[in-house]
Formats: C-alpha cells, sequence, structure tokens
C-alpha cells in the first residue's frame, strides 16, 4: 500500500517520517533517529552522507562539508577533496540516502514524498532548493515550509478551538522562523508574514561558545590552521567540544571541557549561566522576529492562545524563558521537536500518495547500508518551474488531515500507534524505528488495535450502547505494584514503543530510568529519573480496554503520591489519554517546582481538569502520564482515582493552575 515520506533536511540534522494506513512516525536514519546533514567525499569522487560521513571526517576534516544548506545559491564555489560542489548536489545526497533506505525498509518506494523549507527564503532560494529533489531523481515531490509542516503536525496532535491563534517559535540548527497559525474548521491559516533570521540556530550558539572559549585562552582556538590535517582535527574537536557542552548544560548547571591545542591539553569549565550570557543577545533577535509577525497579522502578543516551540535548539531551557517572559503565554513543546516538522510533513506526502501512482526507486538506488551510499551530482535533469507561496493561505497540509483521519491515518503516536503525550504542551509524532504497521490486536506492549481502511466503517456507538458507568474508583499503581491490567511503561527517543517496568519494579532508557523506592515502605513507590539528555516519558496503560472516567467527573481526582528528588529543568506536563484523538494535557511544571524536596505530598488533580482539555471521560486507556525533556527526579506511587476527591476536605489542584 502507498505511503507518504516526509524528510527534514536540516543544517545540522536530517529528520524523515513515513506516513501510512497504520500511523505517522518517525524512521531511525542510523545510530539515531536523525543523522547529521554531513557530507563527505571520497578520493574517487563519492559523496557519503549522514554517520558514515561524520566518522570519515575525523580522519580525513578538510574532505567533509557541514552546514551546506546555508550556501544554497551562493555563486561562491564550494571546493571539497579537490572538486568543485554544488550545495544542492550534497543535499541531494544526503536526500537520496534517505529515500533508498526507506524504500529498502518498507519494501517499496514511497508514493509522495514532502521536503521543507525555511519560511524567511525567498523566491530565489526556493528555485535552487528545488533542484535537490530534481539531482535525487525523486518525481512526485512537493515543497512546503517547516512552520507548515509543523503546523500540521500539531493541528492532527492537538484539537484547537475554532479562531485559537498560535505562535510557531521555529528555532533549529541553522535557522529560525517565525509564523502566526489560526485554527479554522477547514485547517491552519497562516496570519500576516513570516518572519525569522536566516542564520541563527543551534550552530551559532556552538560557534558563540567556541568564542567565548577562545577569549578564556587568549585567541588559542582561532589561531589554528585549518589547512593543516592535525589542527584541522584539533578546530573539528573544539567545535563538537562546544556542541556538546552546550547540550549538556541543558540538564547540569556546569560542565567540563577537554580541548587538544598545539600548546596541550587544556582542561577548561562552562556554567549554564555564562551559556546562557552569551546566546542571550541571540535569543531576543528571536522573539524580536516574531514579535513582527504577530504585528504584520494585525494582532498583539496577548491575542495569541499559546506559543508552540518547534526545532532542536528550542529544546535549550532558556528559550522557553525567554519566550515566556515576553509574551507570558503557554508554552506548547512538542514530544521531540527535532521530529516535528519531518512528522506534519510526512502526514501531508500520505495525503499526497493517495492520489498519485507510487514512484520508482530514486536512480537505481542501491541496497541500503547503515553506512550511507552516495550520489553524483546529476547536472543534465531539466529545471521546472518553482512553485510559489503566498503569505496568506491556507496550509494544504491541515485540508489534507481531513484526508488522512478519514483514511484512518493515526497521527502523532504513543507507544503501539497512539498519541503518545497531548499536543498542546509536549506532543510529537511517535518516533519507532523501522515499525511499521499497527499491532493485530491488543497486546502487552501496547494500546488496543487501530482501525485501518481496510476494517471498513467503524459501529456507531451511543451513550446507551456503553456499558453501564461504576462508582468504583480504581486503582492503577498500589503499595509498588501496578494493578491489573494497567502497566506501568517509560518511552523515550530510544524506544517510543515504550518498554515495561519489569518484576523489580525497574527499566531503563538513556534518558530515563525507572526503580522500586520508598514512599511509605519498602518498594511502594517507582523512582522516575529524566536524565534531561531527551525527551522521555512515564506512563500507565491498559491494553485491553478502557475506562470510563464520567461518574468521577463531578468531584473525582486522579491522586498520587510524590516525592520531588531534583526539580524540573524543563516544561513537565502531566496527562491523561483515551481513544486516540482526544488527548487532554495539562501543564504541571509549577505544580513540581513548588513541590518541597524530599517530601512526601499527596497531589490531587479534578478530572473536569482533563475533561475540559479535550478528554473523552468515557474512553480512557491512558490515566496517567508524566513528560518532560529536562532534567527531573521523584518517586511516584499510589496512583489511583478518587471518587470524591474534590469533596474531603483535602487540598486539591485548580485547574487554572495547571493551564
Amino acid at each position: 500500500m502507498s505511503y507518504g515520506l516526509g524528510v527534514d533536511l536540516g543544517t545540522t540534522y536530517t529528520a524523515a517520517a513515513v506516513s501510512d494506513a497504520s500511523s505517522t512516525r518517525a524512521v531511525q536514519l542510523g545510530r539515531d533517529v536523525t543523522v547529521p546533514s554531513v557530507a563527505f567525499v571520497t578520493e574517487g569522487g563519492e559523496v557519503i552522507t549522514g554517520d558514515a560521513a561524520e566518522s570519515q571526517a575525523i580522519l580525513f576534516p578538510q574532505r567533509v562539508s557541514r552546514s551546506h544548506k546555508r550556501r544554497l545559491a551562493d555563486p561562491a564555489p564550494l571546493s571539497i577533496g579537490g572538486r568543485v560542489w554544488s550545495p544542492a548536489a550534497l543535499m541531494a545526497a544526503q536526500l537520496r540516502d534517505v529515500v533508498a533506505l526507506v524504500t529498502a525498509m518498507k519494501g517499496q518506494a514511497p508514493g509522495f514524498v514532502v521536503l521543507t523549507c525555511p519560511a524567511v527564503w525567498g523566491p530565489y532560494r526556493r528555485e535552487h532548493f528545488a533542484e535537490v529533489p530534481r539531482l535525487a531523481g525523486l518525481k512526485n515531490v512537493r515543497i512546503i515550509t517547516e512552520p507548515e509542516a509543523a503546523a500540521m503536525h500539531y493541528s492532527v496532535e492537538r484539537r484547537l478551538g475554532d479562531g485559537e491563534t498560535i505562535g510557531v517559535y521555529d528555532l533549529g540548527g541553522g535557522t529560525f522562523d517565525a509564523t502566526v497559525l489560526r485554527a479554522r474548521p477547514g485547517g491552519m491559516q497562516i496570519l500576516g508574514t513570516p518572519e525569522g533570521v536566516e542564520r541563527l540556530g543551534g550552530i551559532d550558539f556552538d560557534d558563540s561558545l567556541l568564542a567565548f572559549l577562545d577569549s578564556r585562552l587568549g585567541g588559542e582556538i582561532t589561531a589554528l590552521d585549518v589547512r593543516d590535517r592535525n589542527q584541522a582535527r584539533m578546530m573539528h574537536e573544539a567545535r563538537d567540544a562546544c556542541r556538546q557542552a552546550k547540550e549538556r548544560l541543558s540538564a547540569e548547571v556546569k560542565v567540563s571541557l577537554h580541548l587538544d591545542l598545539p600548546c596541550g591539553r587544556r582542561e577548561m569549565t562552562v556554567t549554564r549561566t555564562e551559556f546562557y550570557e552569551v546566546i542571550g543577545p541571540q535569543l531576543a533577535l528571536t522573539t524580536e522576529a516574531l514579535t513582527r509577525t504577530i504585528g504584520s497579522a494585525g494582532l498583539r502578543p496577548e491575542d495569541l492562545a499559546s506559543v508552540l516551540l518547534v526545532g532542536g535548539s528550542s529544546q535549550i531551557p532558556l528559550v522557553a524563558q525567554t519566550v515566556s517572559a515576553v509574551y507570558g503565554k503557554p508554552m506548547r513543546v512538542g514530544l521531540h521537536p527535532k521530529l516535528t516538522v519531518a512528522l506534519g510533513a510526512a502526514a501531508i506526502a500520505r495525503a499526497e500518495a493517495m492520489r498519485v501512482r507510487p514512484v520508482s526507486p530514486p536512480l537505481s538506488a542501491p541496497p541500503p547500508r547503515l553506512q550511507h551510499t552516495g550520489l553524483l551530482a546529476n547536472k543534465n535533469l531539466k529545471r521546472k518551474p518553482l512553485r510559489r507561496f503566498g503569505k496568506r493561505t491556507l496550509v494544504a497540509g491541515a485540508v489534507a488531515a481531513a484526508v488522512v483521519l478519514a483514511a484512518g491515518v493515526l497521527i502523532a503516536t504513543m507507544p503501539g500507534g497512539r498519541p503518545a503525550q497531548p499536543g498542546g504542551m509536549a506532543t510529537a509524532g511517535k518516533t519507532t524505528s523501522g515499525n511499521t504497521s499497527a499491532p493485530d490486536r491488543p497486546t502487552s506492549d501496547g494500546p488496543a488495535p487501530t482501525r485501518t481502511e481496510s476494517d471498513g466503517p467503524a459501529p456507531t456507538r451511543t451513550e446507551s450502547d456503553r456499558p453501564a458507568p461504576t462508582r468504583t474508583a480504581p486503582d492503577f499503581v498500589r503499595d509498588g505494584q501496578d494493578v491489573d491490567p494497567f502497566h506501568s511503561t517509560i518511552g523515550s527517543e530510544a524506544n517510543w514503543s515504550g518498554t515495561q517496568i519489569a518484576s523489580d519494579g525497574s527499566a531503563a532508557h538513556p534518558a530515563i530510568t525507572v526503580r522500586a523506592a520508598d514512599l511509605n515502605g519498602k518498594g511502594d513507590g517507582r523512582r522516575v529519573t529524566w536524565t534531561g539528555t531527551a525527551a522521555a516519558q512515564f506512563y500507565l496503560q491498559n491494553p485491553a480496554g478502557r475506562l470510563d472516567a464520567r461518574p468521577f467527573l463531578g468531584s473525582g481526582t486522579l491522586a498520587f503520591a510524590v516525592v520531588v528528588a531534583r526539580p524540573p529543568t524543563a516544561q513537565v506536563s502531566l496527562a491523561t489519554h483515551c481513544h486516540y484523538p482526544c488527548q487532554a494535557p495539562l501543564n504541571a511544571t509549577e505544580l513540581f517546582k513548588n513541590l518541597p524536596v524530599g517530601e512526601q505530598r499527596t497531589v490531587r488533580i479534578p478530572l473536569s481538569c482533563f475533561a475540559a482539555k479535550g478528554l473523552d471521560p468515557s474512553n480512557v486507556d491512558v490515566p496517567f502520564l508524566v513528560h518532560t525533556t529536562g532534567a527531573f527526579q521523584a518517586t511516584f506511587g499510589q496512583i489511583r482515582w478518587e471518587a470524591d476527591g474534590t469533596a474531603k476536605g483535602v487540598p486539591v489542584t485548580a485547574c487554572t493552575s495547571l493551564s
């Protein structure tokens, strides 16, 4: 069956996602879900990309190209390995490798491919970008802006009220885009003129940190002669050390760096405060751009319902702090911001694929390898007219969403093919790698099956058809044990399909771990540690059926015991899920930050808070989910619903404090 492929050829990383009748999900392109946007030219003139190129770059730094996306349409020659290359040819090499890998994984070529580009690019840059799919030998390709793709993903994973207006703050590896969107019955409408800063992103933060260290070393780094192979390697390692320090400072207050320089090995320490002082002026440019696009739409900042943070660099905690301080609006963050654009592009591609015949594999694509194979530029392909984009348009992808949903396509998946995290605050699509279909039946590893096109129409069900509600409030975790049929599970970039907690109460991913811990007795709690290295979530799921929360909406609460060991460093989402597409996110950041460290507290949240956020109370299968992208450590236990939690005279968290 035909499927759509969305590809985000970023300045620093490339991401891809596929969308078919079962779900929309990211594709693991190498060692990680994303791969570096790096090209390496061999002595024979072959271009290899991704992880393989990065590995070779360490040995032969003069044969590598990075950030060539920024050079697109630059008339100055790009010389690598003694040959002149166009940035479009290098980007085409990466695109072709991605398509070849996905084609092999799926067993057939995609029916349609959607590529994304920065909204701040003008017609001249977009015309050169249109060369990329042609050089890669692809047909049935469409190019859209990155905010459009992000809006597509957001509009499907979170139901917006008619007329609700959001700002899109897209800070990637090399470009910043700002766009204002308004929800309409037919889709998401772009308001005003998109603004941005073309050369501002994560690599610029790396450069700023490198300059800061260079000043402390008296210019030893800038004195390196990159024409010398050994010193070129030192420069590459210094830049990589700055990148790693930038990422670690999102979770740590200070980091140590080791730099090999001609004068010897130098050890330095950088604090989070110093890093924030370095990049603060650059972040000020981003909010100025968003303010301009808000004004171009005839709006004021207070007219926004929220600001959606997109792009890998938006995960830096200072970004959310800065944007929140300027606009005073809720920050909406994707489950993995690096993947939001690719997931939205894939959903649009799926809708397009349903209307066209599948394309042939690109240029006799070779069998895929974990090391991406290369591409020699094809200069004989004919040019085609550029598709122009108006300033005020309805996002065609949002219209496609109606087609996708009607076809039973599942966007923004949770473990096993359902919403992983409510789109309003901390959502994105499923990021399982290589999982190309939904399970045929419920299993202990995933949720109830999702209907597909071949299942036919779902039976109509009325309130009278539903089982009679009960007033018996269920427990989900009691005395450190899961209450059947619920399973405690963790999910992260390492495995969004979810890893169930073992009988000893433990499970581990690089971004999240859980183990048995004490609350009131031996091992009666679950100590959950988010490392801050990636987005991750701890949740309880019933794979066999649904709960009916309607009898508890009047005075019932979600209650749990918690001991915070380390307050959160980024936004925390507390959610309850029901059968897709209903989602109910609450912003629990301040709730957990304000709890006294090391002291046990019982938290009670009215179930009506979740219903107000879009929960279908008759159809709950994930009653408890905690998600964050930052560092956070807490012990949870005694997780339950209380039938009369708001009527017992005990402290209850107000819904207004969780918006």
